[in-house]
């Protein structure tokens, strides 16, 4: 039975009735997930607190939804990581009641867990493994997997939970969306307090993960199984971090996607209601407009759809909303006009929040002129949906929401920018607990209420590989958790039955709305998706190699904590971008974030700013991996220091001599790289080159540096104890900035040999030394990313000199060494070195300056 939660009703109604048979009010179904060792004893037809109805295994009916789930007076710290984490609503369930029996035992509710919806007479099954549905996957929906795993990595690190997307029982799958059943954090024994901090647990790595998706490369679709191979492997080797991980996979979906086929049925509607005066909401394209389309058209020419809220009432809320959709779709109609499959996901992601950005400084301009306050302000929420080729882009800012419908489920993907949320996500509180309270709806952000600097959009791409509806739409509609009460009945038709049109069933919401609600205007944004062609496309093994620093970064949930020292490569308080998705360089900010109040304008104007944090923390990451050795680093320095003190001081003095001014007497033959004694010497550049910005240089091996070891009984010159210095490897080193050089255990990036970088800037220090910045353009092919490219004219077989420094420091043991680096990276060099390993190039291929270009 269910009891209304109509207070002045209360009727015990059947199970399988939705609506009550007195008062008609409906009646939730609340099906919830059990935690907790008390439960794994109870057998079906159990009730728990009088309440919970145990149907199944672990599978729970609240059969009285209209009260308050029950919550402690102090939640016990095993349940903070789901509050911390309650940014990504598609993945991780929500703690929906906390009990604790009085043998302390504790016994946890959890909503959204992986459970089908079902409807009277069926009870909701749990969703199948990955690891079941893995090898008839299709490799598109394969990839799509791991990349999700891959984006929540890091988040999930810093929670202590990391160990439930290795849990083959934990990790399921509707369809394309990865879900978890509960995470990995098991409660407390009853000896432990509630105020006590979770006990740092040891927590499985990257290598762990590799290791864990193993079994699943060798049933890979064909099309994939060597890209994950190779994928495997570089994170067996300690190669990549989670967001070079989640940049390589989002790169090889790319790929794979192309030869995907969708057909998409769009519409829109926005309606007054019967109760308000004017319509506030406003959509893009105007309403009643219908589309049908296909992936082939939208990879060329993006579709959007746009839903928006306004606030202010008849200080502007109608004009703040029509405005914001008009300067979103001005920023965004030369990529919609023009080609934009050259743009990658991530750059897609970063040009939709600039223009959100954007439409939130013009309507706070508005604002300012009419010297608007606080309450006074008008403003608007915002929903969108950007569909280009197989990919859908969901932004979202305010309590204006999108849905995800499949034919077992329907899904919030996003998150109400609400004081209930704040409160889930600071962890203090449940979420239905904290509804309760006053002023729990209000918005925490909207657009038009502040600099764009404190604004912090949500992003997230969504691959196609099913059949599925998105559904955009205003609080009119999603109030009183009307989509989860008509989903089956309204919804569900349109990916199970071949007659039901966006266009009917987006009416057929605002009807609803207006009846069930009525108290607000409404707007409905349909995007169906069906799946016409599945794509087999190839994907090379070396898809997404080079991405390491160039790709941009993923980010952090709101108000998640990070480890101390490390920092978002993204700016502080970003949303997820991509949940399906839209990944930090260190533990703590992929997808996951830090706070609030950082500045959403910089996602157009600040990308370089941002590359060069990332080339800092993928530095330190060099240096960090596997602990450091520094005693071996600085013993081996030393036996090298002969060596490589001859080889600096001459190699400074040939950009200064050019000639040959530093007194040697040895001469090279033209075109020879020997001596006039026929000796082979290294090769020497006659004359350091001149270089201007924006000039492109080909990098050779350095002059004198198929170094030797200098023996044990030599001199060598002083080494800080612990330092790493950037000649020491024969190659040239960059820094993130030039004062860099000069810190303690700072470690370089190495530009591989052979590359082809171009000069962006030049200056000097106020010591009077040269600095030159470059950009990594394209680099040499090697079996991996991390082989040190060889070049052919340095020894007669086409190999590395004997002894040679890449023989010594291409160790995986050695720890302290340089990040091998790839395209996109920048950094700043000392003008001599790269004069004395740079070569002029009179020509390109376009494909060799592409990084740089894009």
């Amino acid at each position: 039975m269910i009891i209304c939660p109509n207070p002045n009703c209360k009727t015990a109604n059947p199970e399988g009735a939705d609506t009550c048979q007195v008062c008609q009010s409906a009646l939730p179904h609340h099906y919830l997930w059990g935690v907790g060792e008390l439960i794994g004893n109870m057998r079906p037809g159990t009730m728990v607190n009088q309440r919970y109805l145990l149907k199944r295994d672990r599978t729970f009916l609240d059969t009285k939804p209209g009260l308050v789930p029950e919550s402690l007076p102090e939640l016990p710290p095993f349940i903070q990581p789901y509050l911390h984490l309650s940014a990504y609503p598609l993945h991780v369930p929500r703690p929906y009641s906390v009990l604790r029996t009085p043998e302390k035992d504790y016994v946890v509710m959890l909503e959204q867990s992986a459970l089908s919806m079902a409807t009277y007479p069926d009870v909701p099954s749990v969703l199948p493994k990955l690891t079941g549905r893995w090898p008839d996957a299709p490799p598109l929906r394969q990839l799509s997997w791991l990349w999700q795993i891959a984006q929540v990595w890091d988040a999930f690190v810093v929670e202590q939970v990391a160990a439930t997307l290795i849990d083959s029982e934990l990790v399921r799958v509707d369809g394309s969306v990865v879900r978890l059943l509960a995470l990995a954090s098991p409660p407390p024994s009853p000896d432990d307090t509630l105020a006590g901090n979770r006990a740092q647990l040891a927590q499985p790595t990257l290598v762990d993960l590799a290791r864990s998706w193993q079994p699943l490369v060798a049933t890979a679709n064909q099309a994939i199984k060597s890209f994950l191979s190779r994928l495997c492997d570089s994170l067996e080797r300690q190669q990549l971090n989670a967001e070079q991980l989640g940049e390589q996979l989002s790169q090889a979906i790319t790929v794979c996607g192309q030869g995907q086929g969708v057909a998409y049925d769009m519409a829109v509607f926005t309606d007054q209601g019967p109760t308000r005066k004017r319509n506030e909401d406003a959509c893009f394209p105007n309403s009643g407009t219908t589309k049908t389309l296909t992936s082939d058209v939208v990879r060329d020419q993006p579709q959007l759809l746009i839903v928006c809220d306004g606030i202010g009432g008849h200080q502007g809320g109608d004009v703040a909303s029509k405005l914001a959709i008009a300067t979103i779709q001005a920023q965004l109609q030369p990529m919609l006009d023009a080609k934009s499959s050259s743009l990658t996901a991530t750059e897609l992601s970063m040009k939709i929040e600039a223009a959100i950005c954007a439409a939130n400084d013009e309507i706070s301009i508005q604002n300012d002129r009419a010297q608007r306050q606080a309450r006074d302000r008008m403003g608007t929420t915002l929903v969108l949906a950007l569909v280009r080729g197989a990919d859908v882009f969901i932004a979202h800012l305010g309590d204006s929401r999108a849905y995800r419908v499949s034919s077992r489920c329907c899904q919030q993907v996003t998150l109400d920018d609400d004081v209930a949320s704040r409160q889930v996500r600071l962890g203090g509180s449940l979420y239905r607990e904290v509804l309760m309270q006053p002023g729990s709806g209000s918005l925490i952000q909207a657009l038009g209420m502040g600099p764009s600097q404190s604004l912090r959009p949500t992003v997230q791409r969504f691959v196609l590989d099913e059949n599925c509806v998105f559904l955009l739409c205003s609080d009119g509609l999603s109030d009183s958790d009307r989509v989860e009460q008509f989903w089956s009945t309204v919804l569900k038709p349109m990916i199970t039955a071949s007659d039901a049109s966006a266009s009917a069933v987006g009416q057929r919401l605002v009807s609803l709305a207006n009846q069930y609600n009525g108290h607000d205007n409404v707007t409905v944004g349909l995007l169906s998706a069906q799946v016409i062609r599945a794509s087999d496309r190839m994907v090379p093994k070396d898809a997404g190699v080079g991405s390491f620093v160039a790709g941009e970064t993923m980010t952090a949930p709101p108000d998640a904590k990070q480890p101390k020292g490390q920092r978002s490569t993204r700016r502080s308080g970003a949303r997820p971008i991509t949940q399906l998705t839209s990944g930090g360089t260190q533990p703590g900010t992929a997808m996951v974030g830090g706070g609030a109040g950082s500045a959403a304008t910089d996602a157009a104007t600040d990308l370089p700013a941002a590359k060069t944090t990332r080339q800092l923390s993928a530095f330190k990451a060099a240096s960090s991996q596997g602990g450091l050795k520094k005693a071996g680093i600085v013993f081996l320095l030393i036996a090298l220091a002969g060596g490589l003190f001859y080889a600096m001081f001459s190699g400074s003095n040939r950009f200064l001599f050019p000639g040959g001014a530093s007194g040697s007497e040895e001469t090279t033959s033209e075109g020879s790289n020997e001596t006039a004694t026929g000796t082979p010497s290294p090769r020497t550049l006659s004359q350091p080159i001149e270089m201007s910005v924006g000039d492109y240089i080909r990098v050779r091996q350095p002059d004198g540096t198929g170094i030797r070891s200098t023996p044990a009984d030599e001199p060598g010159d002083a080494t800080v104890p612990g330092a790493v210095t950037d000649d020491s490897f024969g190659q040239l080193a960059i820094y993130p900035r030039p004062e860099a050089s000069q810190e303690t255990n700072a470690i370089p990036g190495l530009v591989p040999t052979g590359s082809i970088v171009k000069v962006l800037n030049q200056q000097t220090a106020e010591d009077g030394t040269q600095w030159v910045q470059i950009q990594l353009c394209t680099i040499p092919s090697g079996d991996t990313i991390g082989d040190v490219p060889v070049e052919t004219d340095s020894t007669g077989d086409g190999g590395t000199a004997e002894g040679s420094v890449n023989d010594v420091f291409n160790i995986p043991e050695q720890a302290d060494q340089p990040l091998l680096l790839s395209p996109g990276a920048e950094g700043w060099v000392q003008a001599p070195k790269v004069a004395n390993t740079a070569e002029a190039i009179e020509s390109l291929d376009p494909s060799q300056t592409e990084s740089c270009e894009s």
